[in-house]
């Protein structure tokens, strides 16, 4: 990327970050999905940089991308709380015999590598902050953020070829 890309982007993400952070927190009232939809738009638009720069509205490009990224959030919230069970049925569930319990590194499709499957299980199952699977990986925040989108994109690229893992994010 040129200096003259790098200093739109930077003018880019000074104009609108926290816009779209404050839109992002109004809707979803936590700060850290808020901050993590911010930083996910802003590596879409360095993914997109082609298409975006000849965009005829690079700011509403973005704030479009936030949108859709607040109404996944939300989805993969309901999703979570729909599948909350009854104290009855835990108990129910507690007092049947044990089932097997598979990990989520067990469940991820072939062709990731072990450093996208390291990173999927960290932050899914092991629930890892950004800032502490880079102090694992000993590796910068952003580094690790870029890292991991780049796992959930080849995650999808798989599992658009393998139906039965599509459920898992």
């Amino acid at each position: 990327m040129s200096p003259a890309d790098e200093a739109w982007v930077k003018e880019l993400y000074e104009a609108n970050a926290r816009k779209m952070y404050k839109i992002a927190l109004r809707r979803l009232g936590d700060k850290e999905e808020a901050e993590n939809i911010v930083q996910e738009a802003f590596l879409l638009l360095l993914v997109r940089f082609d298409l975006v720069k000849i965009h005829p509205n690079p700011p509403g490009w973005l704030m479009k991308v936030v949108q859709n990224l607040i109404r996944h959030s939300i989805d993969r919230s309901q999703r979570q709380s729909n599948h909350e069970t009854p104290i009855d049925e835990q108990v129910a569930q507690l007092s049947a015999p044990p089932k097997q319990i598979l990990s989520l590194r067990d469940m991820l499709p072939p062709g990731l590598t072990q450093r996208e499957r390291d990173l999927l299980v960290w932050f899914y199952e092991d629930e890892l902050s950004y800032e502490e699977i880079a102090a694992r990986l000993k590796i910068p925040i952003l580094t690790c953020r870029t890292q991991m989108f780049r796992a959930k994109q080849h995650y999808r690229k798989l599992a658009e070829k393998e139906k039965d893992f599509s459920e898992l994010m």
